[in-house]
Parts: C-alpha cells; sequence; structure tokens
C-alpha cells in the first residue's frame, strides 16, 4: 500500500440545509459531504461528514433528503440541536474515481473530528494513508 493525496475542490459556498435549498443546490450524484456551522467570527466548524456511494445508488441529494427526513443519523432535528444554523458542503471534483469517495470521506473525518459522527466513514483500506489539498 502506499500514500495518496487527494486534490480536491469543495463547492463555491455552503448552502443552507433547509428543504428548498436541497432541490437546486444539492447534486444528483455520489460524492462526500459534510454539515457545517459557524462561530461569531465565520470560522467553520465541521459537524458530520458522510458519503453517497455510487454501488448503493444513492447521490449526495438523496442522502442530505435522509438526513432532512430523519431516515439518516444524524437527522435534522438532532443536527438542529448541535447548532442553531447548519449548512451543507460538498465535494465538487477530485482527482480520483468514485471508488475514492470512501477513502475521501474517511480523511476528511480524520482532519475536522465531527461530533456527530458517531463511526467515522471507514476509508477503503487501498492506501496506507490519505492527505486531502484543497484547490481552487
Amino acid at each position: 500500500m502506499s500514500p495518496r493525496t487527494f486534490k480536491l475542490r469543495m463547492s463555491e459556498r455552503c448552502f443552507r440545509f433547509k428543504p428548498d435549498a436541497l432541490p437546486s443546490h444539492a447534486p444528483r450524484k455520489p460524492g462526500v459531504y459534510e454539515f457545517v456551522t459557524f462561530n461569531e467570527k465565520a470560522e467553520p466548524r465541521v459537524l458530520f461528514v458522510g458519503v453517497a456511494l455510487p454501488g448503493a445508488g444513492e447521490t449526495i441529494f438523496d442522502a442530505l433528503a435522509q438526513h432532512m427526513m430523519g431516515d439518516a443519523k444524524p437527522g435534522a432535528a438532532e443536527l438542529f440541536k448541535a447548532a442553531k444554523d447548519v449548512y451543507f458542503d460538498y465535494v465538487v471534483e477530485w482527482d480520483g474515481d468514485d471508488e475514492d469517495l470512501k477513502d475521501i470521506a474517511a480523511a476528511m473525518a480524520a482532519k475536522h473530528k465531527p461530533e456527530l459522527n458517531t463511526a467515522p466513514p471507514a476509508g477503503s483500506g487501498r492506501y496506507s494513508t490519505v492527505t486531502l489539498e484543497e484547490v481552487g
């Protein structure tokens, strides 16, 4: 196994986690997403990192909708208990393929240590270490 550094680009901004934002801002493709809140200095705090996997037929839109409806943990009630204002963000592109999504999600969770990930996403085990480099 060798180490891997992924170059990735996040969405241009975070979007408020509310039902009417999902259809216009949540992509209908597999990927890695996170729930974020901001402190009074506008510094982000990641609450949760999730992954929508292509093999399961999931999209980021589907995953966010499941959190909104309480069908996936953390549900909206738990998210809004942790923070008054909750936003979602997602990885727009990365220099790999869909099989790398697990590794990217695991590396994001390891980096941010989100309080609502009861068990961080598991990596694929294909790499000895995974690091992330945000570009653009």
